[in-house]
């Protein structure tokens, strides 16, 4: 499949008919949560939300996109414990849930929750945990059809997303929204920060179509606060810290970069897995970037 049409699939979808999943929709949403990536120590966990429509308006100005309330048939609510590490977990995992919604057609839409309290007390959520963020989903007005989109990655593959049947991803495509995008060489480093990685290097590495992957990932306002230093035994994530976004957004959006960025890998047939703690390295960052995780190779 092409990257492009990958990019104008992942859209966040912020009409939606008045109808609630059928049956069979429901069943593949409940499995999807069944097999859910498994992550020590995340903490994250889905509070389904059934009358999104009777809700809505009750949660204007408590929670938005944007400032305005999505209104939707239903939302998951995503709970965690407070920190960023949390976050960053909401941030993989409800992206997750996005991305394979979209195979069935469902769309989604991520939610910026203002007043945790009163969202709590609204969606009689009883629980020590915070909500994070909710998700909006359910089918979309502007009609798409998913099945001609994705086709099943081939046998064997590292992807953690295999078994859900994510595609193989072209790694150049020029066309469409995807320009808006930075181009790789603006994002990536080799060995320390400022030492710009060129293409012919990463794709010596192996590492190029992992990269393109990565540009997808959606963002808070498209900021595309991502940067990456590769090493010889790793990869660091970097992002661009903003006192004008809340921190929770900032970890969601980390958590959804890590996302594409395995997937990238995986597809590219590099296993490993994230280290969101100990991330001390040996170069200096500009005061606004700091390293949010760390891929080490299997």
């Amino acid at each position: 499949m092409n990257a492009l049409k990958l990019a104008e699939k992942r859209h966040s979808s912020r009409e939606y008919k008045h109808k609630k999943l059928t049956d069979e929709d429901r069943r593949y949403v409940n499995d999807l949560l069944l097999n859910i990536p498994k992550i020590n120590n995340a903490n994250v966990e889905f509070s389904f939300v059934e009358d999104g429509w009777d809700l809505a308006p009750h949660m204007e100005g408590l929670a938005g996109y944007f400032g305005h309330m999505i209104t939707a048939p239903h939302y998951f609510a995503l709970l965690c414990e407070e920190g960023e590490t949390c976050h960053k977990w909401v941030g993989y995992l409800g992206e997750w849930f996005i991305l394979n919604a979209l195979k069935q057609s469902i769309g989604s839409c991520w939610i910026e929750v203002k007043d945790v309290p009163a969202v709590k007390q609204l969606l009689q959520i009883d629980s020590p945990k915070t909500i994070a963020a909710l998700i909006a989903f359910g089918y979309p007005k502007k009609e798409f059809h998913s099945s001609s989109l994705y086709s099943p990655s081939h046998p064997n593959s590292l992807s953690s997303l295999t078994d859900l049947g994510y595609p193989n991803i072209e790694a150049i495509s020029n066309e469409g929204p995807i320009s808006s995008r930075k181009a790789i060489t603006e994002f990536v480093d080799h060995l320390k920060y400022g030492d710009k990685a060129s293409l012919e290097e990463l794709e010596q590495l192996g590492l190029h179509r992992a990269f393109f992957y990565m540009r997808l990932a959606p963002s808070y306002h498209n900021r595309q606060p991502w940067h990456f230093v590769v090493h010889g035994h790793a990869i660091d994530l970097i992002v661009e810290t903003s006192e004008d976004i809340p921190r929770v957004i900032q970890g969601i959006d980390a958590g959804i970069a890590m996302l594409y960025f395995q997937v990238g890998l995986n597809d590219a047939g590099f296993g490993g897995h994230w280290h969101t703690d100990q991330l001390e390295v040996d170069y200096e960052l500009p005061q606004n970037k700091r390293v949010v995780a760390k891929w080490v190779y299997a």
